[in-house]
């Protein structure tokens, strides 16, 4: 429904002017009475709420006449008053074909590739809907340099697409790990949400007892909002992770289950110890990343390759990605670079050649991506180099 610049654009100048108001909650559920949006809409500091207004625009897409983009940005009279707002509802107000369901894309919303995955995909699926309340848990683990961290970059995909859901993620940094207790973490969750620091539990000699404290102000501030909540825990594992922060992470698996937090939160731990959990195993659901088919990386290709203004055959691309592909850990890390790289040359080509629509597309392509040296860096460097070059010939001609 929305390009990611046009709906980072329409947030940037409603949080502007959401932002000075004193009721901005009230304000933009104004033009949606009779209908679930105040109810759905997420309490929170301006930024949060804007960003939630405009999800649930999304998620409804072309279900009401005027659509709720078009309601939403009235409040403001930002059609009459923003010639940029007034484009973007132009090419949105009106309902396009079917198209494939962005949830099973390789092209995520912010650009990046993601191959198959399709456990990961169907975990998150079922998380969205009621029948999670009995298992509101996800571990996602595999091999070191396995992709586990690309999971995140698919979760925000995935609440993107389906609104409203929220999600809050934290990466450990190992050389900060010893620094990341759990009153940091909790802390690091609520001020995420929006939600005021004040009530934080004060410390507890007792570890365990203030780790269960943490984790039920947590979950008690989530519960708060009518969209879901889901708290992404990334690479909180090994020797780096503090014996307190392990005991919040046990003690918010334990909380989730029960009451109306397990109709409310999800919790998704990439990276972690399954054992560790003090839940019953059928709270828990467990994805174990397996490894990425030749068949699964092509398909990949072809979407990326529907970027391109004409028709190419994947053959004539995938030499670019598969060969001298590693085998080991340093895979999908390879993978996920050259596969960006693609995307980039894709787009930046098609550019450039947009004043010369009788040119051989496909050919210029291939000549950005023949024999580009197998360093990520030098890889990029030379391609911006090649990038410039037809740019400058372009202009000459």
């Amino acid at each position: 429904m929305l390009s990611d610049p046009d709906k980072d654009y329409i947030i940037e100048v409603l949080v502007r002017l959401v932002a000075p108001l004193e009721k901005p909650r009230e304000t933009l559920a104004t033009a949606f009475i009779n209908t679930t949006f105040a109810q759905d809409l997420i309490q929170g500091m301006p930024q949060a709420l804007v960003i939630s207004a405009v999800q649930l625009c999304i998620i409804d897409a072309w279900n009401n006449n005027p659509i709720w983009l078009e309601r939403l940005l009235g409040i403001f009279r930002l059609k009459e008053n923003d010639a940029k707002i007034a484009e973007i509802l132009e090419k949105v107000r009106h309902k396009p074909p079917s198209a494939p369901d962005p949830l099973d894309s390789t092209i995520l919303n912010n650009g990046t590739p993601f191959v198959s995955r399709l456990p990961l995909r169907l975990n998150l699926r079922r998380l969205a809907g009621p029948t999670a309340n009995a298992r509101p848990i996800l571990v996602v683990n595999g091999i070191d340099k396995s992709g586990k961290t690309y999971s995140t970059n698919y979760i925000e995909h995935f609440s993107y697409v389906k609104p409203p859901i929220i999600t809050y993620s934290i990466e450990l940094d190992p050389e900060l790990g010893l620094e990341m207790g759990a009153k940091e973490v909790a802390r690091e969750f609520v001020s995420l949400m929006g939600r005021s620091l004040d009530s934080m539990p004060e410390s507890d000699t007792n570890q365990k007892l203030y780790a269960r404290q943490l984790a039920l102000w947590v979950l008690n501030e989530a519960a708060q909002s009518p969209a879901q909540q889901w708290f992404i825990l990334d690479n909180f594992r090994g020797d780096s992770l503090r014996p307190d922060t392990r005991d919040l992470l046990i003690a918010l698996s334990d909380r989730i289950t029960t009451g109306v937090f397990s109709q409310k939160c999800r919790l998704i731990l990439i990276g972690f110890d399954k054992a560790l959990l003090t839940v019953k195993p059928g709270k828990v659901e467990e994805e174990n990343i397996g490894v990425c088919s030749t068949n699964e990386i092509e398909s990949c290709i072809g979407e990326i390759l529907q970027l391109a203004p004409v028709p190419i055959a994947v053959p004539r691309i995938s030499p670019f990605i598969l060969l001298e592909l590693p085998s080991g850990k340093h895979k999908m890390a390879e993978l996920n670079q050259r596969l960006q790289t693609l995307i980039y040359a894709i787009r930046e080509v098609r550019q450039i050649l947009l004043s010369l629509p009788e040119v051989d597309y496909e050919q210029f392509l291939l000549e950005m991506l023949k024999d580009l040296p197998s360093d990520q860096e030098e890889r990029m460097t030379e391609l911006q180099k090649r990038l410039e070059e037809l740019r400058e010939s372009v202009v000459e001609s």
